[in-house]
């Protein structure tokens, strides 16, 4: 007699209008929310008041740290739409194996980060309530710093991967490496003798294969937005902005950037 595996159950897509909760404060749960479209106001609720911490669009994640501290402890901040918006639900046994397939280097790492990131949310409600409403266009100053560095936020990396214009053969195979990468977008370096005979322009669209971990294959197909070429070297290096991403990759990459 075998033992029936462990179903995990399917990723679904919510829709929530704005003003909708998606998550609160001081409940228990385990679902992580990929943001499809929309914005999600992430705030912790302290002496009577809201306090925001974060305002999060499209592929950014919403309550993984419940995944990251092993669902033991309630949500630390609610989250609510912004406006309306579109998730979609991952049950977190999608990504336990991979996590624990990490070495134990990078857990340890990713738990010291995730310790400092509780700091600083907490730093940010502390500071806004000691400053009162009188001073409340500079706690919205600090904390929309926070926000812009979480939100443009990319990992260096140096991964070699495999790209064709899409418009080309599928058997062709140009050699690139990732530099970094991030949910919208990559920088790539290519070496110009190994293009072949093609030239690479801002607004040409790329397919991209690569391993961003073991055994993890990811597609992306993204545009170049900007292009510069090293004047010493045979090198050129392509900013770029992801324009389509199936699901499945979308996960593998998001999870990849954990901290």
């Amino acid at each position: 007699m075998t033992k029936n595996k462990k179903k995990i159950p399917p990723i679904v897509q919510l829709n929530f209008s704005k003003g909708d909760l998606i998550i609160k404060e001081g409940d228990y749960g385990m679902s992580i929310y990929d943001i499809i479209s929309g914005k999600v106001g992430i705030f912790v609720e302290s002496g009577g008041m809201e306090v925001k911490v974060a305002t999060l669009g499209p592929g950014r994640t919403v309550g993984e740290m419940a995944f990251l501290t092993g669902n033991t402890r309630p949500r630390l901040a609610s989250a609510r739409a912004l406006e309306d918006c579109c998730l979609e639900v991952w049950h977190p046994d999608m990504l336990l194996n991979t996590y624990k397939q990490m070495p134990g280097i990078l857990r340890l790492i990713a738990g010291q980060a995730l310790k400092l990131i509780v700091r600083m949310n907490k730093m940010v409600v502390e500071l806004s309530l000691a400053e009162g409403q009188s001073n409340s266009s500079q706690t919205q100053e600090l904390s929309n710093q926070l926000e812009h560095k979480r939100k443009f936020f990319r990992k260096k990396v140096s991964i070699e991967c495999v790209f064709r214009p899409v418009s080309s053969s599928k058997d062709l195979k140009l050699l690139g490496r990732i530099r970094d990468i991030g949910r919208e977008g990559l920088q790539m370096d290519v070496k110009t003798s190994g293009l072949l005979h093609y030239t690479l322009a801002p607004g040409d669209e790329l397919f991209i294969s690569t391993y961003l971990m073991p055994d993890q294959k990811v597609h992306m197909t993204a545009k170049i937005v900007w292009l510069e070429k090293e004047e010493t070297k045979d090198t050129i290096c392509l900013g770029m902005a992801f324009i389509l991403i199936d699901s499945g990759d979308r996960q593998r990459l998001g999870f990849f950037l954990m901290p």
